[in-house]
């Protein structure tokens, strides 16, 4: 198991191993007070998306699920949540071989399929407005120093979350294009 402790808010926390099947991240924040009505949690591999979980609550109080490569966005998927400002909250990510499971404080949100392989994850991202108390990884096989430096592949996630954010693309031998 490898802990996170208050992360700053937008941050991007590096997954040192291949996600797969029985892998889980927990995630424990509280929601601000939501200037930017919206936080997001995403599974980032170089230019891509491969799962957004996106919180609104300004005119819609839904979730908006969502992958996307290289900027080019899928279909959303929707659902309506529970949470509302200051509310403490656990959100759950569990991978299976074909979807994703995503509970809301112990409750199913919503299995979402696969449109990327998810051995390709190379960081959890975390931006809007939230505060996150802990981020939790457990089922991963942990052969690794998950507090080590990472080679990406690429120039790494600096300013994620900012307007000055311009997404990271892979070298041109590095491995990971074989998912794209």
């Amino acid at each position: 198991m490898h802990d996170v402790y208050l992360p700053p808010v937008p941050t991007a926390i590096p997954i040192i191993e291949p996600l797969r099947s029985g892998c889980r991240i927990d995630i424990y924040g509280k929601v601000d007070d939501c200037r930017h009505k919206n936080f997001a949690v995403e599974l980032l591999s170089g230019p891509h998306i491969i799962l957004h979980i996106n919180f609104r609550f300004h005119q819609e109080h839904v979730v908006v699920m969502n992958s996307a490569s290289y900027g080019n966005w899928g279909d959303e998927v929707r659902h309506h949540h529970s949470l509302h400002h200051d509310d403490s909250f656990h959100l759950h990510i569990h991978a299976h071989h074909d979807h994703y499971e995503i509970d809301l404080n112990g409750e199913l949100l919503a299995c979402y399929a696969h449109r990327f392989p998810m051995e390709s994850v190379q960081a959890l991202g975390l931006k809007g407005d939230f505060i996150i108390e802990k981020v939790q990884f457990s089922g991963f096989q942990f052969n690794l120093d998950w507090n080590s430096e990472y080679d990406y592949g690429h120039r790494g996630y600096s300013a994620y979350g900012t307007d000055d954010y311009e997404p990271p693309y892979f070298d041109p031998d590095h491995s990971y294009n074989a998912y794209f």
